[in-house]
């Protein structure tokens, strides 16, 4: 019995799967599948770093993280662009816009999900900072643990 016991158990251990993150510091970013494409529009910005958004304007942490963020956006702008990735129907852009208070950025629409889930992303608001010259990730995290650091190491450039 004991040896069942410990076959069942190694069968369920083995089979079990962990979601980790699937980005990490000073790595490429992921592919962005996007529309409208980003790469473009991302060159007429031609800042040194991007931060991309992960956000739902139907979500209330995501409303109030868009709130608290435009304040540190003003500090940054000149240094990041901003762009704003939503899973949410295209047609709905100007209500998006609105709920979200995002005009100066730049809106996205994720096609599929497949930008959130090759970033390994579980849950909105979430940000990425990366270096536009080389895509390295720079930053990552909830948009609550926006840190000092982080903003700093952008207002310096």
């Amino acid at each position: 019995m004991r040896r069942l016991l410990a076959i069942l158990a190694l069968l369920v251990a083995t089979s079990a799967t962990a979601h980790a993150q699937s980005i990490r510091l000073d790595e490429p970013i992921p592919a962005i599948s996007v529309e409208p494409s980003i790469s473009n529009i991302l060159e007429l910005y031609n800042r040194e770093y991007t931060c991309l958004i992960f956000a739902h304007s139907e979500s209330g942490p995501c409303v109030d993280a868009m709130r608290e963020f435009n304040a540190i956006a003003k500090q940054i702008d000149l240094a990041c662009a901003i762009v704003i990735i939503t899973g949410e129907d295209s047609a709905n852009s100007k209500d998006i816009i609105q709920r979200l208070d995002i005009e100066d950025y730049i809106l996205a629409f994720d096609v599929n999900n497949h930008t959130l889930n090759a970033f390994g992303i579980q849950y909105v608001p979430f940000a990425v900072v990366y270096r536009s010259k080389n895509s390295r990730i720079e930053w990552f995290g909830p948009m609550h643990h926006v840190d000092d650091y982080m903003l700093e190491k952008i207002r310096k450039q």
